[in-house]
């Protein structure tokens, strides 16, 4: 200690020793002059000030005067250069003559390096006069005693030197090793070990007067005094910015005086309150909106979940928000859940939407809203919990809704899981009317759904390409007749909705075990390559369903989490899924131990067993996963912080010739919490699509005259195919062809393969399915969402000329090689809106099918843009071939001759009048094509026109037209038919169609399906067509009226215009029969198409009105 005083022998003997005891170091020690106030005297005494005290001692024999701590300090006061005034809490006073400078920087620098949270001015006073002296005093004073996390230690140390507590060991430490190293600024009460009610009391005082700590926590229970103690920390303190109290068991009337104390103190700025779980009631909620009001820097984090307030309360607190406009525009959190909204809640929920322009997530779930009063919503809300939220009403429904979900347009995850909602009503919730089409996570647990419900559901969510997580817990209730169509439907949705990446089967609360039911499914997985997190939970699939998982684990290189505890497995389970683990080094790397299995194997054990053999398997489980993660990183894909991501492994099928990866991995949006992270989507490189490979782009300076592009073979030969063969096909693009024939054709594409599709006699649909699904699986869509505004203004153009000029510039924007490809494609799309009267496509059908994968977006706004663009096709991209008298409407009875001169050969063999007999024309370009048009009889109901083209294939014409033939008409085995609509099949494996089914060309022209099945099944090894239509004909005459169509089945509906349009189209795909990939699948009378399980009507016994199989 420095002495700049002379002391004697024995002074300096005490006064050591004192400070000694005190545990005190002395920071100045100087002579001084105090008047002695019962004497009436000057006395000079010995001044020391150390680092928590201020002591006098007597100067004579260095006898303790007087010794008061630094936090007993109200106010000091210096009038002139040479005198200092001392006030304390207990009304003493101490004036002295001395240094005055000297002493003032002392105790300045000491307030600020143990104290640097206390408020000069307010906690403690310098007045000092006059001001000149200030500068040299406070700007002078260097804090050399500030110590790590902003002198915590210095602070707690002297906050229970004076409340003479000692201080936690386990606190001091933290602070000195654990805080500083990861910069952690987070004050958690519940990281504390065994602390009194004296502990807690310093522990807060010291957060009172320091500054390092930013967030508090305490998710446990708390008495009144606690909270009192804590209602003082926030009156004092201000850099706490976040401030979380939970489950804290207390009245609410200590958090009303935390609450008040946080709107009184102007130097705090909170942006982060969590108080769930607390009994707020109505008043608690309405001081907490009362402070809120008051904040100027906004809130942008409030979760008031399970408070016990009513719609009343809610009501008051959302007034106080909205009046806010700081906290309008930042608050991105709102928890409401487990509250009761009422009338008025929902009412005022509205009105805070309605202004909240920065909520990013609002959960609401329990919270009973009264859907009439849910009109307004916010447009920046990406998620949303809406579960347990039931009608409170009969009266009221889900199209209450459509107005609330439709504002959401930026929404990415929904949970709708209890709102007891019925398959109907989710095609209310996801159609183009609101925005859950474009969610990427869906929840729908626990609705009760039942097999029939589920079907439903794989029906809405089949074109959906924005889906990527899915959970459907606990809907498997009872077990019906169609619990094996519901798994085939999932099947088909999660192998052909490739965006899937998560599904949820888990057994819910309500313990719906699927067993047996859920092994189809299970063994689908072994070809899928697209899921990458499964949970099966609570199943009960037994070792029967862990020999499936260990197959999907040996093979399967995509699956990445698998949950499956609480399916009974035994320990020979266990040792399954440890070998498949082991043989797939690309296999899992998230696997949560089934510990319900693994207790339940431990407490059964008779003694076969020993434990040692079990934690043995369980271990080697574990680091087999550890092993095989490295191996699922890739080594190219890093985040942001540098460090690396897991990445989805591609399909081996469209990279087998590129190792090196392309482009990085999509991340999730900031603020979003989806429930669950999103890995980045399964790239698709190869020759078939362009601008994925490593080819530079092109430059100004480097233009490609149009004529030099190439097309990607898939979009010519497919293009050229359907020009051909496809124009007049009944449902072009909207039937579906065998899933498995679409996935080999392009698989062969992908891997440079350049088919020929008409040697191979791919049927139409085969090739309409792989043109579609190639410009649906692009990077990046035709029409990007920056181009979106532009086609909208260019349809508000007043003229018809105007639009078409606005919809050029558009088009000219584009690359081109997309110029080109889109070209020829709505070359296709118009000559097919021609023919609309034979394939019921009208450019408005068409647009339904295209609009969502140009413009990637469900909007009903783009369809009639599309159709606008079909129809005028020669106007928008081909004005120099337009024809002169070409009506673009569409309208069928446009004249050949015409249409020949617009489309060269191709055209020239597209519809042509209906002429009175079989007359030849030829071509006006010059070319030897010959046409040949027949007349067919019509009848009242069922009127159309079919034209028959140039001879391009033998293939059977469409048995309506021999039903139908006028007794004068040549027979129709001497022509050759353009217009085909399916290819033959061979006749080992005739499709055999389900009853509801009715759709078909045979249930049209009045031809019972078991005849038109016969007809195909005698034509051996693909027959002529001359002998598959006698045999057709042959058959319908012996059938004197046709076959009724059952109601909901696809048919051909005629509206008010006489025109026939498709109605009820549905997937027509082919079933997967076997469930084992590497089986063959045979056709049998059992046998189911996609679109059987995608019907309207789920109740067999309406299948007795169809004709039967």
């Amino acid at each position: 200690m420095t002495t700049p005083v002379s002391l004697s022998q024995v002074e300096k003997k005490t006064i050591e020793s004192i400070l000694t005891n005190k545990k005190e170091e002395g920071k100045l020690i100087t002579k001084v002059t105090i008047l002695n106030e019962k004497k009436k005297k000057l006395e000079i005494k010995t001044l020391i000030l150390s680092s928590n005290r201020v002591f006098l001692f007597t100067d004579s024999k260095g006898k303790l005067s007087a010794e008061h701590h630094y936090l007993e300090i109200t106010e000091i006061a210096s009038q002139s250069e040479n005198d200092v005034t001392i006030k304390f809490k207990n009304q003493n006073v101490m004036k002295m003559n001395l240094d005055a400078t000297e002493v003032l920087k002392t105790l300045y620098g000491t307030f600020m390096s143990t104290y640097p949270g206390i408020k000069i001015g307010k906690t403690i006073i310098f007045n000092i006069t006059p001001v000149s002296r200030i500068p040299s005093i406070f700007q002078a004073t260097s804090f050399k005693d500030i110590q790590g996390c902003g002198s915590f230690n210095l602070t707690y140390r002297s906050v229970c030197d004076h409340l003479g507590v000692q201080p936690l060991s386990s606190i001091l430490w933290d602070i000195e090793n654990l805080y500083p190293f990861n910069q952690v600024r987070e004050f958690n009460l519940a990281e504390i070990y065994q602390y009194s009610f004296t502990d807690l009391k310093a522990i807060l005082l010291s957060l009172s007067y320091n500054t390092y700590f930013q967030s508090f926590q305490s998710n446990g229970k708390l008495s009144n005094e606690d909270l009192n103690l804590l209602a003082e920390v926030f009156k004092e303190n201000t850099s706490l910015q976040q401030l979380t109290i939970t489950n804290s068991q207390a009245s609410k009337e200590p958090i009303i005086t935390l609450l008040q104390n946080v709107a009184e103190n102007k130097g705090l700025h909170l942006s982060h309150i969590n108080l769930n779980n607390n009994s707020l009631e109505n008043k608690g909620i309405l001081t907490l909106g009362s402070s809120i009001q008051t904040f100027s820097n906004g809130l942008t984090y409030l979760n008031i979940e399970n408070t016990s307030c009513s719609g009343k309360g809610l009501e008051a607190m959302f007034g106080c928000l909205t009046v806010n406009n700081s906290v309008c525009s930042s608050m991105t959190y709102l928890n409401i859940s487990n509250n009761k909204l009422e009338n008025y809640g929902t009412t005022g929920l509205c009105k805070f939407l309605s202004k909240a322009t920065a909520l990013q997530q609002l959960l609401m779930s329990n919270t009973g809203p009264v859907y009439s009063c849910l009109k307004t919503s916010s447009s920046s809300i990406q998620s949303l919990d809406f579960s347990g939220n039931k009608s409170t009403t009969t009266k009221e429904g889900v199209i209450d809704l459509l107005s609330f979900f439709k504002q959401m347009s930026h929404l990415q995850s929904v949970n709708l899981s209890r709102i007891q909602t019925t398959p109907d009503d989710l095609k209310l919730l996801f159609s183009p009317a609101t925005s859950l089409l474009k969610c990427s996570s869906v929840d729908l647990s626990e609705n009760d759904l039942g097999d029939g419900g589920i079907i439903k559901l794989c029906e809405i969510m089949y074109p959906n390409s924005n889906l990527h997580h899915l959970s459907i817990d606990g809907n498997f209730k009872t077990r019906s007749k169609l619990r094996a169509r519901a798994i085939e439907a999932l099947i088909n949705l999660i192998d052909d909705n490739t965006s899937i990446e998560s599904l949820s089967l888990a057994s819910g609360s309500g313990k719906y075990q699927l067993k047996g039911d859920l092994m189809p499914l299970l063994l689908s997985l072994l070809k899928n390559q697209s899921l990458v997190k499964l949970d099966i939970s609570g199943n009960g699939i037994g070792d029967s369903g862990a020999l499936a998982v260990s197959k999907i684990l040996w093979k399967n290189q995509t699956l990445k989490s698998l949950k499956c505890d609480g399916n009974d497995f035994s320990y020979t389970a266990l040792k399954m899924i440890k070998s498949s683990i082991r043989r797939n080094e690309k296999s899992l790397t998230i696997l949560p131990l089934p510990l319900g299995d693994i207790s339940t194997i431990l407490k059964n054990d008779n003694g076969s067993l020993t434990n040692e053999k079990i934690i043995k398997t369980i271990q080697d489980i574990q680091i087999s996963i550890v092993t095989n993660y490295p191996n699922n990183i890739h080594p190219i894909d890093t985040n942001s912080s540098g460090g690396l991501t897991p990445t989805k492994q591609p399909s081996m099928g469209s990279l087998g010739s590129i190792k090196k990866p392309i482009g990085q991995p999509s991340t999730p949006s900031k603020g979003t919490n989806p429930g669950f992270q999103t890995l980045p989507k399964r790239p698709t490189r190869g020759p078939l699509y362009p601008g994925r490979t490593t080819a530079p782009a092109l430059t100004d300076k480097a233009q490609i005259n149009a004529a030099t592009i190439e097309l990607p073979p898939l979009v010519s030969r497919s293009i050229d195919l359907l020009l051909e063969q496809g124009i007049s096909s009944v449902g072009i693009f909207r039937t579906c062809a065998s899933a498995t024939a679409l996935k080999k054709i392009k698989t062969r594409f992908e891997s440079g393969e350049d088919i020929d599709l008409k040697a191979e006699n791919v049927d139409v649909d085969t090739v309409a399915g792989v043109l579609k699904s190639y410009f649906r699986e692009l990077p990046n869509p035709i029409f990007p969402e920056n181009l979106h505004e532009s086609f909208f203004q260019a349809m508000r153009q007043p003229s018809h000329e105007e639009k078409i000029q606005s919809l050029k510039e558009i088009i000219d924007q584009l690359s081109p090689l997309e110029c080109k490809m889109i070209k020829k494609l709505f070359h296709l799309l118009h000559l097919i809106s021609l023919e609309k009267d034979v394939n019921m496509m009208s450019p408005e059908n068409i647009a339904i099918c295209w609009a969502p994968t140009f413009f990637r977006s469900f909007a009903s706004e783009l369809l009639p843009i599309n159709s606008f663009m079909i129809v005028n096709y020669f106007d928008i991209f081909d004005p120099e071939n337009k024809p002169a008298s070409s009506d673009n409407s569409g309208d069928a009875e446009t004249d050949s001759t015409t249409q020949s001169t617009s489309t060269n050969n191709l055209a020239a063999s597209l519809s042509s009048p209906i002429s009175p007999s079989t007359t030849p024309t030829k071509s006006t370009n010059g070319d030897d094509v010959l046409h040949t048009t027949v007349e067919v009889s019509r009848s009242p109901t069922h009127e159309r026109a079919h034209t028959v083209g140039p001879t391009t294939t033998k293939r059977p014409l469409s048995n309506s037209l021999n039903n139908n033939v006028s007794a004068n008409t040549p027979p129709l085995s001497n022509v050759t038919p353009h217009h085909n609509t399916m290819p033959s099949r061979p006749s080992a494996s005739p499709i055999k169609r389900p009853p509801t089914m009715g759709g078909s060309l045979s249930n049209f022209a009045g031809i019972p399906l078991s005849s038109h099945s016969n007809s195909q099944s005698n034509n051996d090894n693909n027959t002529t067509t001359s002998n598959s239509s006698s045999s057709s004909s042959g058959k319908s005459s012996s059938s004197p009226s046709p076959t009724p169509t059952p109601p909901d089945s696809p048919s051909m509906s005629y509206i008010g215009d006489g025109k026939s349009t498709l109605r009820s189209k549905r997937f027509s795909r082919v079933s997967r029969i076997s469930y084992s990939p590497v089986l063959p699948r045979a056709w049998t009378n059992e046998s189911r198409t996609v679109s059987s399980l995608f019907q309207d009507d789920l109740d067999s016994n309406s299948d007795s009105s169809g004709p039967s199989l």
